[in-house]
C-alpha cells in the first residue's frame, strides 16, 4: 500500500509540476507577445542619415521638426546632408509618419510637454528632454559647450540604436567625462 501512495503522490507531484511549468512558459510568451513593439529603423534612414550620426527614433521629434530638418538639408547642422529627391522625400514621409504627436501615446509623450508652437530642430532643445536631463544640464553648468551641446545618446543609453532609453537601461562609467 505505501508503494501505491507513493506512486499516486509521485503521479500527482508529477502533474502539478508539469501544470505550473505549462502555465509558467505560457504567461512568460504571452507577456513577450503583448510587450511594446520593437522599434525598427527604415534600412534606407539609417543607410542616410545613419551614416554621420545616430538614426534617431522618428518618435523622438514631432513633425514640424522633421519638416524643418529635412527642409535644410544642405545646412543640417553645419553640414551638407542633401540627398536625391527621391530619398529625401521617402525619409521625409518616414519621419513625419513615425513622429512624435500630440494625443497619441507614445514612450517619449514626455517630450511634448511645455513643446512651443515652432517646435526646435534639436532634441536637446524640448523642453522635455531637458527636464529629464537636468542633473546631467547642471553638471555641464559653467561650460561653455557650444550651441545645442549635449553627448551623444549612445554615450550613456547604449541601447539608443534600438530607441531604447529607459534610465534603467543607462550603462554606470558611461557618458561624457569633464576635467
Amino acid at each position: 500500500m505505501d508503494t501505491q501512495l507513493s506512486k499516486t503522490q509521485r503521479s500527482l507531484g508529477n502533474g502539478l509540476l508539469g501544470a505550473v511549468l505549462l502555465f509558467g512558459i505560457g504567461g512568460i510568451v504571452i507577456y513577450a507577445l503583448e510587450g511594446e513593439e520593437v522599434y525598427q529603423p527604415d534600412e534606407l534612414y539609417v543607410e542616410e542619415c545613419g551614416a554621420c550620426h545616430l538614426a534617431y527614433a522618428p518618435g523622438l521629434l514631432p513633425v514640424g521638426s522633421w519638416q524643418g530638418i529635412m527642409q535644410g538639408l544642405e545646412e543640417h547642422f553645419e553640414d551638407n546632408a542633401e540627398t536625391d529627391n527621391e530619398t529625401a522625400s521617402y525619409i521625409s514621409n518616414y519621419l513625419e509618419e513615425n513622429a512624435l504627436r500630440p494625443g497619441q501615446p507614445s514612450k517619449w509623450s514626455m517630450l511634448l510637454r511645455n513643446i512651443p508652437t515652432e517646435a526646435p530642430l534639436r532634441i536637446t532643445e524640448l523642453p522635455g528632454f531637458i527636464q529629464a536631463h537636468e542633473s546631467e544640464y547642471e553638471l555641464l553648468e559653467g561650460i561653455d559647450l557650444g550651441v545645442g551641446f549635449f553627448s551623444p545618446c549612445q554615450d550613456c543609453h547604449r541601447q539608443a540604436d534600438q530607441a531604447l532609453f529607459d534610465k534603467e537601461l543607462i550603462s554606470p562609467g558611461y557618458g561624457p567625462t569633464f576635467q
